[in-house]
Order: structure tokens, then sequence, then C-alpha cells
């Protein structure tokens, strides 16, 4: 007998989001502040817009 594939649905946990503006041109979308620290590195007028 031949088995009935079913998927399997993980629940995600929904973070919260946060819009970067790296510069006039370039918005962002990062999970966490952590990675703010990243881009700060490179852009170093990053603006967290939300």
């Amino acid at each position: 007998m031949a088995r009935s594939r079913t998927k399997k649905s993980k629940v995600k946990e929904l973070k919260p989001k946060i819009k970067v503006r790296l510069d006039n041109k370039t918005v962002i979308t990062i999970r966490d502040m952590t990675k703010l620290e990243f881009w700060k590195e490179k852009f170093p007028n990053a603006v967290v817009i939300q």
C-alpha cells in the first residue's frame, strides 16, 4: 500500500520587522536591532524608520 503524502505545516513565530533607511534611495527590513549594528558599520547614516 502506498502512503499518502501530507505536508506538515510549521508555524513560524512572527518577529517584528524594522525598516531602516540606508541612504536616500535604499530601505531595508531587518528582524532585530543586532542587525542594525552590522548595517551601521557599512552605512553610518542609517536611520530607523519604523
